[in-house]
Formats: C-alpha cells, structure tokens, sequence
C-alpha cells in the first residue's frame, strides 16, 4: 500500500486542519477517532449528503497521521494505495496545483482527474474537474470555443417567376468536339427551372456574354442575380453588365456553398 510521502508535512497539517474545521468531515472523523462500530442510517440521515457518503464508505476509510485517508484499488484489483480525503476549503487548491499550475500542464479533464486520484479523494472530485476546466481562461484561450458563434441566416421569398435566378459554373470535363469543357447553370428561383449551356472557359467575358444572349434575351432580366464568390461573378466584367441590365447581384459568404444550395445541389445530379 503507498502513502503521499511526497508531500510535505506544513502542507499535511494545512489539510489536516481543514478537515477538523469541515462541517461534512468533522462527523466522520468523530467517528473514526471514537472506534465505535459504523453509525447507524438513522443517526446520519439528517446530515449533508457528502456525510452521508462518506458513510457508506466507511470500510474504506481510515486516519494515517491524523489524516483522514480512502483506501483504494484499481480497476484490477492488484494494486492499493491511499488518498487523502480533501475538505472544500481545500478543493480549488488541488486544482489549481494539478491542472492550472506549473507541473499541471493544463490537461483535460481526464488525466487531470487520474493526476488527482493518484492522492486525493472527496465527492463529487469528477464535477468539480470538469467545471474547473471548463472555466481555465488559459485552455479556452488555446482551444478556442466549443460552439462556433454564426451569424443569424434568414430564408429568402420570392414571389414570382424570374425575381430571382442563380447561377454556377461546373466543369472542368472533358472537352467536346466544339471545344467545351465547362457548364454554365442557371435556375430561377420560384419555379426551379434549369438552363444548361457549354461554355469552352469561365472567364467572366464568355459567362457575361451566354448569359445576355441566351438567358436575358429569351426570359428576360431578374430583380437579382445569386452566385458564389467565383472571380468570373465577382469580376470588373460582370458587375457592369449587371449594372447595365439593371439587375442586383448577390453572393454567397465565404466557405458556405449552402448559401447558393440550389444549383449547387443541382450541379450534383
């Protein structure tokens, strides 16, 4: 069986104190020092709940140096040591020391917990580290947050044919006899009607151009234009045809192509 021989005796008798002075340990010490046989339920069935735990593990425990110690086992029985029982003035102390400190290394919330167990027991030790490294400032710092913080997204209506159309380009394939290698997909909005046009490239110039001549002139020109952040949609080109059509363009946010969802889901079939 090893004893916390590490631990120097100021420290020892720090805890031994702090136990002495905790209202949920004082009882179990009364009844350790007295020898008395293991109290009876209805003498402890008005006290803490912690008390009350400490109770059922009364074979377990016992005084080594006036410190009020838990015998226990790993999981495969073969080896025992003691740990030292650890009132609540005491609780943020081991913490700080075996995750926050210098020799803690701001670990997770499992190996900190078996650092911790290595020496010292009380109840609810697992909650108590968890919290504990929830809240280190220091890990957040590194680790970031949880859940990523977005922005609120809101659906778009659209209320007649042709209000608003989206546009992509899918390609490369392989090239056809005319030289084309990419598609040019364009989908209205209200009516999810799909126009599909080779292209040979998707410079801005030939997307600019199928689309005055082949969509524009045949239906007409939108309220908007959606499409990705692609420089053939984002270029000098297509932003003055747009102005000079008289129709909005609209982009997706960076790394979302949820945001153009339409034809990109289209683009997959």
């Amino acid at each position: 069986m090893l004893w916390t021989d590490q631990l120097s005796n100021e420290w020892k008798d720090s805890l031994q104190h702090a136990q002495q002075e905790d209202s949920d340990i004082k009882p179990v010490l009364e009844w350790m020092k007295a020898s008395a046989p293991k109290p009876k339920w209805s003498d402890v069935s008005a006290m803490s709940s912690t008390t009350k735990s400490y109770w059922a593990q009364r074979d377990s425990l016992l005084i080594q140096d006036g410190v009020l110690c838990r015998k226990w086992e790993n999981g495969r029985g073969d080896r025992c040591h003691l740990q030292m029982v650890v009132p609540k003035a005491k609780v943020p102390d081991i913490l700080q020391l075996y995750h926050s400190g210098c020799s803690g290394g701001h670990l997770g919330v499992k190996r900190t917990l078996l650092k911790i167990r290595e020496r010292f027991y009380w109840v609810h030790c697992r909650d108590d580290v968890e919290d504990w490294c929830r809240k280190c400032t220091s890990c957040a710092a590194v680790k970031g947050p949880q859940i990523r913080s977005r922005g609120a997204l809101k659906l778009y209506n659209v209320g007649a044919p042709w209000e608003r159309i989206a546009i992509d380009v899918a390609g490369p394939f392989p090239e056809t006899e005319s030289g084309n290698k990419y598609f040019m997909v364009v989908m209205d909005y209200f009516t999810k009607w799909p126009e599909v046009f080779a292209i040979p490239n998707q410079e801005a110039s030939t997307v600019a151009d199928k689309l005055v001549h082949e969509v524009f002139c045949r239906f007409g020109v939108p309220l908007e234009i959606h499409s990705d952040q692609g420089r053939n949609f984002e270029s000098q080109i297509f932003q003055e045809t747009c102005r000079v059509m008289g129709t909005q363009k609209t982009r997706t946010t960076s790394y979302h192509p949820q945001s153009d969802g339409m034809v990109e889901r289209f683009n997959q079939t």
